[in-house]
Formats: structure tokens, C-alpha cells, sequence
């Protein structure tokens, strides 16, 4: 069962809840490995007892993004979606906060991503194994809908290939944009991560950047764009839908 389940959300706060339960969990995670100080974990919420006033556990949120959005602002900058934060329910965000340590924030890289996806909705299904070995001096495009979790296989895979210096990830809205980011968490990125809002692909053709390698998920698992498109589009590039 999720522990930061938000099923009882209205529906017109629902894209809120979601991207707040993802970027806790993150935020969580990063503090569990010691990358970020102890704020959500620490006993009793000591920090924020300390200076909270009469603030309730969204603003406690809010603070940590806007924190966070300075060294990841991929990752914790709310998208236009999730502007509610503050009209979230405290109990919701407390009851969170309560169970982060039920969370196994531990766990393997790719069942975390896995978790994350799931959460936001981005699809799963593909065949990781079907990617070719990649070199350093290789770029590849990330085809929306995947929201980085190729790229992640394949920078885990690898020891010369790194998100911030192969890959372009294109996403088609928010979701994969919002776990793209996260992934650039999980791989230690600081910075604006590289992804680009393009569900048409119309920036990374524009682009003076030459592709070595298109990836993405086959039409059948959700992807946007079949082969023939994208050897039309990509005619120097080896395409690969998994």
C-alpha cells in the first residue's frame, strides 16, 4: 500500500497531491542517504517546532521545495498544476509526514523510479534490455512518455554515461516532466536537469543538437511516435522503441 496515499483529495487538488506526494518522497529519500538535512526525518520535527508559529504542515512543504528548487528546481518547482499546495489539507500532509519513515527509503534505484512512476501516472512498460551499450561521447533523445527511466537504466548501467551530459529528455506534459526531475535527484544532478516540455518534438529537431540515439517507448507500451516517424525525423540516428 502507498503510504502517501491521497484517494480522498477532491478531485480538483488531485495533480496537487500527486506532485506533493512525489516530491515528499524524494525530499525524504534524500535525506534518509544524508544529501540533504534532516528536516522531514528528524525526531519530533524538532527544526520546524522550533520557528513553525502558526504555520501547519503544507507550509512545512512548501519551504522544503522552495529549498529544494534551488540546487533541483527540475524536480521541486511545482508545476502550473500544483500552485494549491497551501489548500491542501494539514492532516493529509501530517499523516505523510507521519508514515515517511514506513517508507522503505532504502530501497534499489530502479524500484524507487518504479515507485515514483506509478505514482504519477507514467507508464512502466518497456524493455530495458532491448537498449544498446552507449559511449560517452554519444547524445541520445529520451521520446516523451518515458520521463527519464531509460535514461536512468542506462547512466546505472554505464560508468562513463551521465544524465546531464548524454541525454535530452522530451516530455509531453507534466508527469514525466515531474518524475524526469526526480530521476535527476536520484542520479545526484544538481541543476536544472535536461528536459524539455516537447511533446511534438518540435525544440530538439529545431535544436542544434545532433542526435546519436533516439529512445523511447514503443506504441503499443504508450509511446507517441512510431519507427517510421522517427527515422523520417531522425534520419541519422539509431532508433530504438522498447
Amino acid at each position: 500500500m502507498d503510504e502517501l496515499s491521497f484517494e480522498q483529495v477532491p478531485r480538483d487538488l488531485r495533480s496537487t497531491a500527486t506532485f506533493a506526494a512525489a516530491a515528499l518522497h524524494a525530499l525524504a529519500r534524500e535525506e534518509a542517504r544524508g544529501r540533504k538535512p534532516q528536516r522531514l526525518l528528524e525526531p519530533a520535527l524538532a527544526t520546524w517546532a522550533q520557528f513553525r508559529g502558526r504555520m501547519r504542515s503544507p507550509a512545512l512543504l512548501e519551504l522544503l521545495l522552495e529549498d529544494g528548487a534551488v540546487t533541483q528546481p527540475t524536480a521541486f518547482e511545482p508545476p502550473p498544476v500544483a500552485h494549491s499546495l497551501a489548500k491542501l489539507d494539514p492532516k493529509l500532509i501530517d499523516g505523510w509526514i507521519a508514515h515517511l519513515r514506513d517508507l522503505d527509503l532504502d530501497s534499489d534505484s530502479l524500484e524507487y523510479v518504479t515507485e515514483q512512476a506509478k505514482r504519477l501516472g507514467v507508464s512502466t512498460k518497456m524493455a530495458r534490455s532491448d537498449l544498446h551499450r552507449v559511449k560517452a561521447q554519444h547524445q541520445i533523445l529520451e521520446l516523451p512518455g518515458s520521463g527519464a527511466q531509460l535514461a536512468h537504466h542506462l547512466v546505472t548501467t554505464h560508468d562513463d554515461v551521465f544524465l546531464q551530459n548524454n541525454f535530452t529528455i522530451a516530455c509531453r506534459g507534466w508527469p514525466d516532466a515531474t518524475l524526469a526531475g526526480l530521476i535527476a535527484v536520484e542520479l545526484g544532478v544538481s541543476g536544472p536537469a535536461p528536459v524539455v516540455m516537447d511533446p511534438e518534438l518540435r525544440q530538439v529537431r529545431e535544436g542544434t543538437k545532433g542526435f546519436d540515439y533516439v529512445i523511447g517507448l514503443d506504441p503499443d507500451k504508450g509511446g507517441d511516435f512510431r519507427l517510421s516517424q522517427l527515422q523520417e525525423l531522425f534520419p541519422r540516428a539509431t532508433v530504438l522503441l522498447v
